[in-house]
């Protein structure tokens, strides 16, 4: 039996364990794709049922996040987990919603309140570099709680508005970062 003063701390613990990875900050010193094995094996074992997966040639699979907003009423930009199995890599794939297909490419404003500053982003052609710099890039944007806004239709509209896009997108990227050993 748990005594009385053990229980509130081992309830503590919990759900300080359940935010993964909230204040870790990225370190483009350690970018790669190498999948190690130990991270392979967590992953595989304890991170994966979090995501839906599909494999077109059976030689890669895609991971989504479940818990995401799938609809068209906004633009949503989505990070998908790439695993090329034969080559032991994994990729950073930035999706979007049909909201944002018509655009050439991902612009993206980063609006920062306290110092007065915004930054654009753009993403115009993929790679897994630019793809890996830009998820990060909105990564430390929505750890930053800073404002998000991307073009479409001409106009730039407020996404990462919602808790549910926001920890979608912090969760797919931690789990990349952890899956790559940059965590």
């Amino acid at each position: 039996m748990i005594n009385c003063i053990k229980l509130p701390i081992l309830i503590l613990l919990l759900l300080a364990g359940c935010k993964i990875d909230r204040e870790k900050e990225v370190d483009r010193s350690k970018f790669q794709f190498k999948i190690g094995a130990d991270a392979n094996l967590f992953f595989r074992n304890v991170r994966q049922i979090y995501y839906d997966r599909s494999s077109p040639d059976g030689t890669w699979q895609a991971y989504r996040f479940s818990d995401r907003y799938t609809g068209n009423e906004r633009p949503v930009i989505e990070p998908v987990i790439v695993i090329n199995w034969l080559q032991d890599e994994a990729y950073l794939l930035i999706d979007i919603n049909d909201l944002l297909s018509e655009e050439d490419m991902i612009t993206v404003t980063i609006s920062d309140a306290h110092a007065n500053k915004k930054d654009t982003l753009y993403l115009n052609q993929r790679g897994r570099e630019r793809m890996l710099e830009f998820g990060s890039k909105l990564y430390e944007a929505i750890q930053a709680n800073r404002k998000v806004a991307v073009k479409s239709k001409g106009e730039f509209v407020p996404i990462f508005t919602e808790e549910m896009d926001r920890e979608a997108f912090r969760i797919t990227l931690s789990d990349f970062y952890r899956l790559t050993r940059v965590f």
